[in-house]
Formats: C-alpha cells, structure tokens, sequence
C-alpha cells in the first residue's frame, strides 16, 4: 500500500491528465487480480482474535482504498470505467486458467495436477458469486464515495478539515463496500451447500476482517488527500 500511494501520489500531483489515471488503474487491477488468485487459500489469520478467511480477503480491502484514490481525482464516471476495466481483467484471468487446466501437464508435473486444479478452478457458482459481489460492492462504493465528497468538499479548506472528510469518505465506503461484498458473495456462493448459519458466520467475519484492514490503510488514503490536495479534483 505504500509503494501504491507513494507512487501514485506523485505521479497524480505531477502528470494528473497523463500518467495519473492509468497508474491508478494498473495498481487497481493488480490488487484485484491478487485477491481472486489469493482467494482459494483458505487461512487462518490472527486479527485480533483467530480468523479462519480466504486470502483475498487480505488484500481485498486495498481494492477499496485504490478505486477511492480514483474517485477522488477523477470522479465517479471514470472509477465506474477503472471498475468495469478491472472486471474485464478478472473475467480474462479466469478464462485463461480455464484454457490452461485443458491442457495435459508435463509429465514431471502429472502428480501435482490435482493441487494445481483444487487452488486455481473454483466452481462456476463461485465465480459468478464472486463476479456479482465485486461488481455491486464497487460501483455501490464508487457512487456513495461521489456523493459524500459532493457535498463536504467546499468546506475542505484547512488540512484539518481535508482529513476530517477524507477520514468520513474512506472509512464510510470501505464499511459499505466490504459488508455489501460479504453479503452478496457469501449467501450467493455457499447456501444451500452448507448451513445458513454457517454463511451468515462467513458474512459477519469476513466483513469485520475487512473492515478492520480497510481502517488500517485509511491513513495511506489522508495521506494521498493531503498530498494531492492542489491537484484538480472532478466533482460529480
């Protein structure tokens, strides 16, 4: 998150209508990229207290952080363009493991096949649950973020108040957009197959560990406000 924000805020404040958009989208899409590799490792991870949740939900919560750093400078309209991008991203990825896992493997490699297959082909119903998730979570965070910012950002005169409202916006949306994803992907992905409360568990967990982790980058996101905060910005 750092190297994403460092670099980012430089290349915004310096080359806003050049390089700006297109660095945040590639860093957008990377993260992106990552959680749905790292979503078929399930692990346990000690935030705070013991928590059994995929790997994607770790990087997850900088998917959030990244399409805010988007919207901030450039608007609704065009994070709505860097979301449908990085879902175009995402929905190649999965064709091209599945073009892969048709091919026969080396034949040093026949007996690690079935690892391979178990971490990278996740059911169809996963994957479309995933789709669905991504896409409401983010286009529903991108509007509510555009919305917030609409009406506080004349009163963003003083770099108290920019952290005041950039804390409002960052910690707002990430709360939206991470139950709203957990809410969506889990119900869509695992009812019926295992029992409701278990989904319902999966729902509350995994957005308190996302939301926990979004909260601990938002100091990246005021940091990027604060630096960025004579460059342009699209009201809209």
């Amino acid at each position: 998150m750092s190297v994403s924000s460092l670099v980012s805020s430089w290349l915004v404040r310096r080359y806003r209508d050049s390089l700006g958009y297109p660095v945040l989208v590639v860093f957008y899409v990377t993260y992106i990229l990552a959680s749905n590799v790292l979503a078929s490792r399930i692990s346990e991870f000690n935030i705070l207290i013991p928590l059994i949740v995929s790997g994607g939900t770790i990087t997850y919560p900088f998917v959030a952080q990244l399409v805010d750093m988007i919207n901030e400078i450039y608007g609704r309209r065009m994070t709505y363009v860097a979301v449908f991008l990085a879902f175009t991203a995402n929905v190649l990825l999965s064709m091209f493991i599945l073009m892969l896992s048709t091919v026969p493997p080396a034949p040093w490699l026949v007996g690690l096949s079935d690892s391979w297959n178990y971490f990278m082909l996740q059911t169809p119903r996963i994957v479309l649950a995933s789709y669905a998730a991504f896409l409401v979570a983010e286009l529903l965070d991108a509007y509510v973020f555009a919305a917030i910012k609409r009406r506080v950002h004349k009163f963003e005169l003083s770099v108290g108040s920019i952290v005041k409202f950039a804390l409002l916006r960052s910690l707002g949306t990430d709360l939206v957009n991470m139950f709203v994803d957990s809410l969506v992907f889990f119900p869509l992905a695992f009812a019926l197959i295992i029992p409701w409360n278990d989904v319902w568990n999966m729902v509350w967990y995994g957005t308190y560990a996302k939301v926990l982790l979004a909260s601990l980058d938002t100091p990246w996101f005021i940091g990027f406000r604060i630096f960025t905060k004579d460059v342009r910005r699209v009201i809209d």
